[in-house]
């Protein structure tokens, strides 16, 4: 290989010269790097070193120079993401959160109907209603204060007879029931004032003689009181020479 090396002289001009050149406007922009200038002389052993390093690429420019400012322009205004300095998360006293949201006006803020200037002066219909209306309500109250009014004086009256009808029964009974009290205690007394112990004891039981109703209960088990009437009205008969006709 380094025989055909040593033989062959290659040409670079002559081989870059058969690549079309690149551009987007279709005019030639792109600069073409110069081939290294250490060639290896004709005829002399091949040696990679004479070549030298390899070249350093440079920025190639496809636009024209405003352009590039204008890019220049836009990358200063709008800075890549992961560049963008983020505000501080610290929260401070008394400030707003940086995310808080705004107090947004109210919808009913903005409608026409809220907007209109309210007039000094009511219509003269609304007025008059407005005082029809007052005037109804102060009747009504009139009419509500003397009924109840009313109410209250008529439950007096009622609570006021109550208690007249019960003294007044109160009294009547307590009358009727002392002269009850007299009358039994006159009846007493006479019927002790006259006739024998045995006389008093046969009008109380209603024993007038031996046809009196005066029976005991009938049935099995009870006591015949025939025998008991005949010695009650054979003592009555006695009179004052019974045994115990003065009541001792």
């Amino acid at each position: 290989m380094a025989d055909l090396l040593d033989d062959a002289d290659i040409d670079f001009d002559r081989a870059a010269s058969a690549f079309p050149d690149i551009s987007l406007d279709g005019e030639s922009d792109i600069p073409f790097a110069t081939p290294p200038s250490h060639t290896p002389p004709p005829g002399g052993p091949f040696d990679l070193d004479a070549f030298g390093g390899p070249t350093p690429a440079r920025d190639v420019r496809v636009t024209g120079h405003d352009d590039d400012d204008e890019i220049g322009k836009f990358e200063s205004e709008f800075p890549e993401l992961d560049t963008v300095n983020l505000p501080s998360s610290q929260p401070t006293f008394g400030a707003l959160p940086p995310f808080a949201p705004r107090p947004q006006p109210s919808a009913l803020s903005a409608t026409p109907i809220f907007n209109q200037p309210i007039d000094a002066e009511e219509p003269e219909v609304i007025r008059q209603w407005r005082e029809r209306q007052a005037d109804e309500i102060n009747a009504r109250d009139e009419r509500s204060k003397t009924r109840r009014q009313e109410t209250i004086s008529k439950a007096e009256r009622a609570i006021d007879q109550f208690y007249e009808d019960y003294n007044a029964m109160r009294k009547r009974q307590i009358r009727e029931n002392k002269d009850s009290e007299a009358e039994y205690l006159s009846s007493l007394t006479d019927s002790l004032s006259r006739g024998t112990t045995w006389d008093r004891i046969c009008e109380l039981v209603e024993l007038q003689n031996s046809q009196s109703k005066t029976l005991a209960r009938a049935g099995p088990g009870t006591t015949e009181l025939s025998r008991y009437r005949e010695v009650f009205l054979r003592l009555r008969r006695e009179g004052t020479g019974a045994p115990g006709a003065a009541g001792y």
